[in-house]
């Protein structure tokens, strides 16, 4: 009977041993998500590694690190050249967290609209009939430059 249960053991033990050494080891999937941050970027310069920019969610300006594979597109995703990106200009910043830096995968550049001013401008004027002092004043003025046509070399008289 003992030599029974050591040989069901020993049994045991190799198809344990078999069912372990073909199993796979266990998978592991690595999902690298994006974070996303919108605002206005304050210092950038087409030949610096650098992107610094104030965000709508945080006080302190944040820093972008730019690498060769960050692309610049546009709102509809056309790409960009670098030197149109200058401070000032709306972005929005897809970047992954490298330890402490944040390195920019893709950037975002909206363009501002440009500011339309529209002006309008209303005249009111008011109609009435002239005074009989208004009428006889300018009747003397009309008379006056009448003369000063026809007549040059008197010289402009007034009453």
């Amino acid at each position: 009977m003992k030599k029974n249960i050591s040989k069901f053991g020993a049994v045991l033990f190799a198809a344990a041993l078999c069912v372990w050494s073909n199993s796979s080891p266990a998978q592991v999937t690595v999902t690298e998500t994006a974070t996303i941050n919108s605002g206005t970027i304050t210092e950038f310069a087409p030949s610096s590694d650098t992107l610094i920019m104030r965000t709508e969610t945080s006080p302190a300006p944040l820093q972008y690190r730019v690498t060769k594979e960050t692309t610049f597109v546009d709102e509809t995703g056309a790409p960009v050249v670098v030197e149109k990106v200058t401070r000032g200009l709306p972005a929005t910043v897809e970047y992954r967290r490298e330890g402490d830096r944040l390195v920019a995968s893709r950037i975002v550049v909206r363009r501002t609209a440009p500011l339309i001013e529209e002006r309008t401008t209303t005249t009111t004027t008011e109609e009435r009939a002239l005074t009989h002092d208004e009428k006889e004043r300018l009747k003397k003025e009309r008379k006056a430059e009448k003369e000063q046509l026809e007549h040059p070399e008197k010289g402009l008289r007034r009453d």
